[in-house]
């Protein structure tokens, strides 16, 4: 009896063995084993950190044999790459860099972070200097570099020599030029490991031919951020919401225009807030100038409340973008470019009361009644209503006539009663009576 019981618990023991055994395996092969590999592509910033970072650490959590990082960058923000570089070193997991196009300026810490790397076939890695180039940037850069170089067990001056001109390597690189290298150069002075053509090769080079391949792709949000952050797209984004805006007050009715300047506001704001550049301040600002301009057109006053609401946004548009230089670049872009279509909307678009309020656009035709001072100058003491509101200059209605006229800058009301008080040339100079 009890070799029979014996004997059923090692059967029951073995089934165990076996059933964890093969859940154990997975369906690509006979074993666990699998390699992550995480695009890094595109600029350097704080979307890329954030998904390297949370994908890092996915992999982790799954038990990855290896992580494989596929670079192809020309660079982007240091901050965000040391930060990138500190994730790798501690990543607690095999990572391989693997430079299928370039590494260029900040991709290269990203690189030599790795454990190991490996080149394909015509890609280069190097040219890592810093903008702006000052010492006190080079000395910090370069100093990173061969930190980073070394505690992978790799030549720290060769790596520092991809950001600082200065250094000069007999038989490598001359003073006054940045070090950068070929696939197969790399694999001759260290810094790269190895030339593989494909993920197969790299694995065999791994020890991990039967792996399970899991292909991290990027997340629709770190497209959107990475997108938008660039100087072109910000532009062209910023041109729509201003050009949208001015066709809204311009073209009678809500509709396409102003929907479009909507969107690509958001779009603009939305997507620096995924990469990181914007903050709620940025766009809470933005939406006070709108509500500033609102103001502007529908309750007129001395142009305060306009002169604020344009400040604000281009204050917010700044606070939004990646860094000032950016901001600038594309406000100058879009400024250009809104001129022209709002030339051409204003030329040939029909007009809309609102855009009125805005512009003075009053003809001063004779039919009308209006009349040439130059035929009448003996108006001082006359007296009139003020047809459209004064700040300061606007219409006046002078004893049946029609006239273009200005205060002294202070701002008149619609419909309230003024005086002339001086004509100088073509200027019809009122105030109003208290």
């Amino acid at each position: 009896m009890k070799s029979r019981k014996l004997f059923m618990f090692s059967i029951i023991l073995l089934v165990a063995v076996f059933s964890t055994t093969f859940y154990a395996q997975d369906a690509f092969g006979n074993n666990t084993d699998s390699v992550f590999y995480i695009p890094v592509e595109g600029e350097v910033g704080p979307p890329m950190l954030a998904f390297v970072s949370r994908e890092i650490e996915n992999a982790r959590q799954q038990g990855a044999s290896a992580i494989v990082l596929e670079i192809s960058t020309f660079g982007g923000r240091v901050d965000s790459a040391l930060e990138i570089s500190d994730v790798i070193l501690d990543a607690k997991v095999p990572t391989v860099a693997y430079v299928k196009k370039r590494a260029l300026s900040a991709g290269v810490i990203i690189t030599i972070s790795c454990e190991k790397v490996v080149m394909a076939p015509g890609s280069t890695i190097g040219s890592a200097e810093t903008i702006p180039y000052t010492e006190k940037n080079i000395s910090a850069w370069a100093g990173e570099l061969r930190a980073v170089a070394e505690r992978r067990g790799r030549d720290g001056e060769i790596i520092a020599a991809m950001a600082d001109r200065d250094i000069e390597i007999p038989g490598v690189i001359e003073k006054g030029k940045l070090l950068n290298l070929t696939a197969s150069r790399a694999v001759e002075l260290g810094v790269a490991d190895k030339i593989v053509s494909s993920r197969d090769e790299l694995q065999q080079w791994l020890g991990l031919p039967d792996a399970r391949a899991v292909e991290i792709r990027e997340s629709f949000q770190m497209s959107l951020a990475k997108l938008v952050a660039s100087s072109t797209a910000s532009a062209l984004l910023l041109t729509v919401g201003f050009v949208g805006f001015v066709a809204e007050l311009l073209i009678p009715g809500f509709g396409v225009a102003g929907t479009l300047g909507l969107l690509s506001f958001a779009l603009f704001f939305a997507g620096n807030l995924l990469a990181g550049h914007a903050g709620w301040a940025a766009i809470i600002l933005f939406i006070v100038g709108i509500i500033l301009l609102l103001v502007e057109v529908f309750i007129p006053g001395f142009g305060i409340p306009g002169l604020g609401g344009i400040t604000a946004i281009f204050t917010s548009i700044v606070m939004a973008s990646r860094s000032m230089e950016q901001a600038l670049a594309s406000l100058a872009i879009s400024m250009v470019l809104s001129v022209v279509l709002i030339f051409v909307l204003v030329k040939f678009a029909p007009r809309n009361k609102y855009f009125d309020r805005l512009i003075l656009s009053t003809r001063q035709n004779r039919e009308e009644g209006y009349i040439n001072m130059d035929d009448d100058i003996t108006l001082i003491g006359r007296e009139g209503i003020a047809v459209t509101p004064l700040r300061p200059s606007g219409t006046a209605n002078i004893e049946g006539n029609r006239m273009d006229v200005i205060t002294r800058g202070e701002y008149v009301k619609k419909d309230e009663r003024i005086r002339i008080i001086r004509v100088e040339g073509n200027r019809i100079i009122v105030e109003k009576i208290e």
